[in-house]
């Protein structure tokens, strides 16, 4: 209790030497400086958002100033600093915390255990100098990045504690003076330095909407509140528009929030005559940006393909300012906010941001803040940041083109013709039911079961390479799989996608069974995890679309009912192949007539030996079918 009191004397009396401080608050282009409204004389509350400007490549930077803020005003704390933290290497915050700590200040640290497992400089120098040091979430990461000073200011935002982040990628941080907000904070700090992480941590009791001057703030902690159940209540309550820049985007419910408002604003602009204006002058729209780090790192389960599929207007950043040029994946030049800015221009207005991406992990297993900000001024100044990303992005289609442009004969999209590229072989009946005779290592009889494989062929039609990069695949309600960037079917080739969906993930035992089929030009699902997409084709319902990033469509099979061709048959499972016609035409994919079977009594040569018997398929092979 007596420690207690002594704590609150001297953060008392640090709050008053600190409140002429705060007013000397960093004011630039990348800052937004909030005082407390003049009809409040006895509110000090302030907030400030600053945006690092990394640029698009080395030498174009323009502000530092977010993290010299950081560390001022370590260095001017007087009572505590708590610092939560995943990446931990930028110099002159470390300096800080360590000469905060030689001075008196109580300091503590709470860290992510991979990062420190792997050796993270900030961490080891904490350690070294005798700073309270609490990791964990050993199986996920702690991806919080804030710091409580004196009890009353709280930094915090979407970029990690280390150069690349205040210097090479996009990002923005936001202080506040709020004792409220710091008490909040504060609270789910004790929890990690206790050693709760994760799903170990309880829901905080305690208030979390605050007035900041003009602008409500809302915070939210995973994984124990519902910060994703938040983030799409807000996107449902969306009415004008949805601006977004993301990181990492694997949650399908966000996505399917996004093609939904999309869809609604696009019914308005068309009503309403709007929908010839660019996209960024329609009164209602759904607009993004993206990192490009991720749509390789994420691969096909990034949900910019849902989105580009669906014809959401989306850019690639057009950030490339990296300590190893062309480096966009470790090196720096990653747009790497987590943010939606919602309702600008109306009194509805609000930001959602924080370090939490739109991942299933950022919603169940890691160590997260979220912020709601709400205020037109505010907003405001989040869009003036949009648009600078935006203007500097690049579209996403040209993009990946150019990014690939070696072979002057490739063609891009905005050169793509529908029928360029078509569907040409399906193998939609996996053979699980039956036993696998070139599998003897597993059942009571030698034999484990037979592999449900299944694969797509596609066929350029063409005399010239196409880039297939950020292309779909739909099944008539939603994307199945898209083609990672640097995806290119050669002129006249045959390309075969293939699910390798063999036993039941196990991550005892190795996956064990021979797959069906051979030489894949890609594979889908690759570590065999339900988590992940597969081709899950259905033989009661069957329609493929296959669009181009543009979301135009370029071909089709099927037409959502059953199969026109191919299946099981007793022991014999046959593929459903497009018949080419004599002259060299393609039927249309939507008809019956266009499909038929092999006449083969055996499997083609990309059918594993041990199925050809009763696996009848041509992957990536001319067709068999009889021709018309």
């Amino acid at each position: 209790m007596k420690r207690a009191m002594e704590v609150k004397m001297k953060r008392m009396t640090a709050w008053l030497a600190m409140a002429a401080l705060v007013v000397m608050g960093v004011m630039s282009v990348s800052c937004f400086d909030l005082d407390a409204p003049d009809d409040n004389p006895d509110s000090v509350h302030k907030l400030q958002v600053f945006f690092n400007s990394p640029g698009f490549r080395d030498g174009t930077e323009v502000n530092r100033k977010p993290s010299e803020f950081i560390s001022e005003r370590i260095d001017n704390a007087r009572v505590s600093v708590d610092a939560a933290v995943y990446g931990f290497n930028k110099q002159n915050i470390i300096d800080a915390l360590v000469d905060a700590h030689y001075r008196g200040v109580e300091v503590r640290l709470v860290g992510d255990g991979g990062e420190y497992s792997r050796g993270s400089p900030g961490y080891r120098t904490m350690e070294d100098k005798k700073v309270p040091v609490q990791t964990g979430n050993q199986f996920h990461i702690m991806h919080n990045k804030f710091f409580i000073i004196d009890g009353r200011f709280v930094f915090t935002g979407t970029g990690n504690i280390s150069r690349s982040e205040f210097t090479f990628n996009n990002n923005h941080w936001v202080w506040m003076d709020s004792q409220p907000i710091a008490e909040l904070f504060t609270a789910e700090f004790e929890q990690m330095f206790e050693g709760r992480f994760s799903a170990a941590k309880k829901p905080l009791e305690m208030p979390n909407t605050f007035m900041v001057g003009d602008v409500e703030v809302e915070v939210w902690f995973a994984p124990q509140d519902d910060a994703m159940g938040r983030i799409l209540e807000e996107l449902r309550a969306a009415h004008t528009s949805v601006h977004f820049q993301i990181f990492a985007f694997t949650k399908d419910q966000v996505a399917t929030e996004f093609i939904n408002r999309h869809r609604e604003f696009e019914a308005y602009n068309e009503e309403n005559g709007y929908d010839e204006l660019p996209v960024m002058e329609r009164p209602k729209r759904v607009t993004g940006v993206f990192d490009r780090s991720q749509l390789h790192g994420n691969g096909q389960y990034h949900q910019s393909y849902r989105l580009l599929a669906n014809g959401v207007p989306a850019r690639l950043d057009g950030n490339a300012n990296s300590r190893t040029p062309g480096d966009y994946q470790a090196g720096g030049g990653r747009m790497h906010t987590k943010t939606m800015i919602l309702d600008a221009g109306t009194e509805d207005a609000r930001v959602v941001t924080g370090s939490f991406n739109w991942s299933a992990a950022a919603t169940i297993s890691n160590d997260e803040v979220l912020l709601i900000l709400r205020g037109e001024e505010i907003t405001d100044v989040f869009m003036e940041e949009f648009d600078n990303i935006w203007l500097t992005g690049k579209d996403l289609p040209t993009a990946m083109c150019r990014l690939m442009k070696d072979n002057e004969r490739l063609t891009c999209d905005d050169e793509v013709e529908p029928g360029d590229v078509v569907i040409n072989e399906v193998h939609f009946d996996g053979w699980n039911a039956e036993r696998d005779p070139g599998d003897m290592t597993g059942s009571l009889d030698g034999r484990r079961p037979l592999t449900n494989d299944q694969f797509v062929e596609l066929y350029n039609t063409t005399d010239r390479p196409i880039n297939l990069s950020m292309w779909t695949l739909s099944n008539g309600h939603d994307v199945v799989m898209g083609f990672t960037p640097g995806t290119v079917i050669g002129p006249g080739e045959h390309f075969l996608v293939l699910d390798h969906n063999t036993v039941p993930l196990s991550e005892g035992e190795p996956q064990r069974g021979d797959h069906a089929f051979e030489n894949p030009n890609f594979v889908l699902n690759t570590a065999n995890d339900p988590r992940f997409r597969s081709l899950n084709l259905k033989k009661a319902a069957l329609q493929l679309e296959i669009r181009d990033s543009n979301a135009q469509m370029i071909d089709v099979a099927g037409n959502g009912g059953p199969a026109f061709a191919g299946g099981r048959d007793g022991d014999t499972n046959w593929s459903m192949q497009r018949i080419h016609n004599s002259d060299g035409t393609i039927p249309d994919g939507t008809r019956r007539s266009s499909w038929g079977i092999s006449p083969r009594t055996q499997g083609g040569d990309n059918v594993n030996e041990a199925f050809r018997n009763f696996i009848i398929a041509d992957p990536g092979e001319p067709n068999s079918v009889n021709s018309m």
